[in-house]
């Protein structure tokens, strides 16, 4: 029996409020980092038109359940909404106008939100069930369960979820969408929105597990040397390939300089035979960013 005033009554309530501030304060740095990241992706097209579609936030997404948990999943919503309704003008939409138009606009962001976390809920679910949760990409045969979880169940239930809420926040319906004829814009939406989701995916999500689960006496002088020698590699042969801040001059001298971005197989093949699975998969994430 616990005796009033020696304090050992005081230690379980110190473990639940401490508990509580380190769960608030990963609530907090998980809610701003997706807004960061979303903020950088919706930025890219001003850069470059042609930039291939993929979205970072549901490789997050899936990281974070992955390496955190279930519990990390209202981070996961409240982050995604803030991402999509203050940089796609829902908030902006919702005070300045009222009614049907402002219910529209946070639908479509409640949707996004929802699509991200279901997806990364069941990916991960599945992961851990079929492949050894974090440790899949250990194996040859994990890294293919990981790619498969990713491009089946996680994208396409993400993107599934996503056209759900647009065809509702439009208020017609399917049927409104097959009288109207645009079926196939649908479709095509849907399928720019699940290849997006899987290429950030495969990209994003084994770069966070692998550097969050690395032991830090494989970090040593040398690995991180040829680490650093193989990220600016990539980032070179990214720039140089297909970068249009560089044009110009360097067009008319390599007319066909998108060619060269297959050198990237040089410091990717070095980087696997070399160093480790966690500096290909940067170099990688470097190269396609």
């Amino acid at each position: 029996m616990t005796r009033v005033g020696t304090g050992e009554a005081r230690v379980p309530a110190l473990r639940v409020v401490l508990s509580a501030a380190i769960y608030a304060l990963e609530f907090a740095i998980i809610v701003a980092s997706y807004v960061g990241i979303a903020a950088c992706t919706l930025s890219l097209p001003a850069i470059n038109p042609t930039a291939t579609p993929l979205w970072p936030p549901t490789g997050v997404a899936l990281a974070l359940v992955l390496l955190r948990g279930y519990r990390v999943w209202p981070a996961i919503v409240v982050g995604y909404f803030s991402a999509n309704a203050v940089f796609s003008g829902a908030f902006s939409s919702a005070v300045i106008s009222s009614g049907p138009l402002a219910a529209r606009a946070l639908l479509q962001s409640g949707s996004i939100a929802i699509s991200a976390t279901l997806a990364a809920s069941a990916g991960a679910w599945l992961i851990n069930r079929w492949s050894d949760g974090h440790r899949t990409f250990a194996t040859p045969l994990g890294i293919a369960r990981f790619t498969l979880v990713a491009f089946v169940p996680t994208a396409l239930i993400g993107s599934a979820v996503v056209m759900a809420g647009q065809i509702l926040a439009n208020g017609s319906g399917l049927a409104g969408y097959a009288l109207a004829g645009s079926v196939g814009d649908a479709i095509r939406t849907w399928a720019r929105w699940w290849l997006a989701d899987a290429a950030g995916t495969v990209v994003i999500a084994p770069v966070i597990a692998l550097w969050a689960t690395a032991p830090l006496r494989s970090l040593s002088r040398s690995s991180l040397l040829q680490a650093a020698a193989v990220f600016l590699a990539a980032a070179v042969i990214g720039v140089v390939a297909y970068s249009p801040l560089i044009g110009g001059d360097l067009d008319d001298f390599l007319p066909h300089r998108g060619l060269l971005g297959f050198l990237i197989l040089l410091p990717l093949l070095w980087a696997g035979l070399r160093t480790n699975q966690r500096d290909a998969a940067t170099a990688a994430l470097i190269f396609a960013a």
